[in-house]
């Protein structure tokens, strides 16, 4: 009896590692779908359906609304208000087949200033995109991309106040190679993008405003390898590197320099999705900058990038983001800064077809080549009404500040803005 215990003890530990075993050889380590974001829940009875043309399914919407700023030239002084009406088309495509993929999206808006028309302005972009499937778990991806767009009044570089935005052109490629098998997960991807700045003229004096200096060729590649402890959580290596080259030099102490710079960074973090009601994807590391002329100061410290969500109740979403990088700003006497960025949101789904929406965020620049601090505030309210499958109507308040200081500052470009907008996007 003894021995046909041990033997029957035996046959069932067995059994017990072969199940898990088994259990984890089909598991997904790497899918995070066990809790839905509110913006994420799909709504069969709301949502648009796409529209089969060919081999494409596509999504597409017709958007229309009307904003009211009481800063329209985004100025600490003399502020001027108005309203802007806004009209939109956007499409994404992607074929229906069961390996690879071909996509696209493009989208094209119009922003018309009914008291200040030399503020009108248009957003175009469009996007190529394809991934090729090698193998069940190696696949190679691609795409190629335009903009002709402006910079927002609330961006840095408007501390010369231009009489219109600036407008921004922009071309670029990136490839992507990506392998995932069971617990094992490697992402890279480099990239390649062209901007193009037009000048501008300050309001009032109509003096020029050079930004041919901001020309320049942009690459950047990435790569993280992770690996799965259990299907819930996994730890991860990853690297990133940009490399800038701008057209022209600039005279910086009365000589022409360049602003071209190499930089990257290293980090290990870890990616989860826990039944504690939380997923997330964290970051911490080290960044470098370097600048090919050695007049400029070189940047290094802590890096970070995350992003977490909370999930207190199905019909309530809390994310929490967050990253300190080193950037180009664009200012002209000021070629390198450190941006930090903290935010949080919250979205809850009122009812079925209503979702209300509560943002706050803070920036943060820390200049090395002058004496400057940019700090800036923004708080959100929003709302978004689905009344059927074809019609969904949004509204927003939205209130942006920003406070500078330092002794390099010049003129005063802090600024208060209080935007609110309602709107209706339409569907085939």
């Amino acid at each position: 009896m003894t021995d046909l215990k041990r033997l029957s003890l035996s046959s069932v530990a067995v059994c017990a590692v072969a199940a898990s075993v088994a259990n984890a050889q089909g598991a997904d380590f790497y899918s995070r779908d066990k809790y839905t974001a509110v913006l994420d829940r799909a709504q069969p009875e709301f949502d648009p359906e796409p529209v089969r043309l060919g081999t494409f399914s596509v999504r597409s919407a017709a958007e229309l609304g009307v904003t009211y700023s009481d800063n329209i030239y985004v100025v600490s002084q003399n502020t001027e208000s108005g309203a802007i009406g806004r009209a939109g088309l956007t499409a994404s495509g992607d074929t229906t087949w069961s390996v690879h993929n071909v996509g696209f999206d493009v989208s094209a808006r119009r922003n018309e200033y009914f008291d200040q028309g030399d503020e009108s302005h248009n957003d175009l972009r469009a996007r190529l995109r394809g991934r090729l499937d090698v193998t069940r778990s190696f696949s190679l991806g691609g795409a190629v991309y335009v903009e002709d767009r402006v910079e927002p009044r609330t961006d840095i570089t408007n501390v010369f106040s231009p009489d219109k935005p600036i407008g921004v052109s922009v071309q670029g490629a990136n490839v992507e190679a990506n392998y995932l098998n069971d617990r094992v997960r490697w992402t890279n991807g480099l990239g390649v993008r062209n901007e193009d700045y037009e000048n501008g003229r300050q309001i009032g004096t109509g003096l020029p405003i050079d930004q041919s200096y901001r020309d320049r060729t942009v690459v950047d590649g990435r790569t993280r390898l992770s690996y799965a402890v259990s299907p819930n959580f996994a730890v991860f290596g990853q690297a990133t590197y940009e490399q800038r080259d701008y057209d022209a030099l600039q005279v910086f102490g009365g000589l022409p320099r360049s602003r071209d710079s190499k930089g990257y960074t290293v980090a290990g973090g870890v990616d989860f999705e826990l039944d504690a009601l939380i997923r997330g994807d964290v970051a911490v590391g080290y960044l470098k900058e370097t600048k090919d002329d050695s007049f400029f100061e070189e940047v290094s410290g802590l890096s970070f990038d995350g992003r977490l969500q909370w999930f207190p109740t199905q019909l309530t979403t809390l994310t929490f983001n967050g990253n300190r990088r080193v950037t180009d700003t664009g200012l002209f006497d000021a070629p390198t800064a450190v941006e930090s960025r903290a935010g949080v949101r919250v979205d809850h789904e009122l009812r079925r077809n209503i979702v209300v929406s509560a943002s706050a965020s803070y920036l943060e620049y820390e200049f090395e080549e002058i004496d400057r601090k940019d700090e800036g505030t923004d708080f959100q309210l929003a709302a978004t009404y689905k009344m059927n499958r074809r019609v969904h109507f949004d509204t927003f308040i939205n209130r942006a500040d920003r406070d500078v200081s330092g002794v390099d500052v010049f003129g005063d470009p802090s600024y208060g803005v209080t935007t609110i907008g309602v709107g209706v996007r339409l569907f085939p």
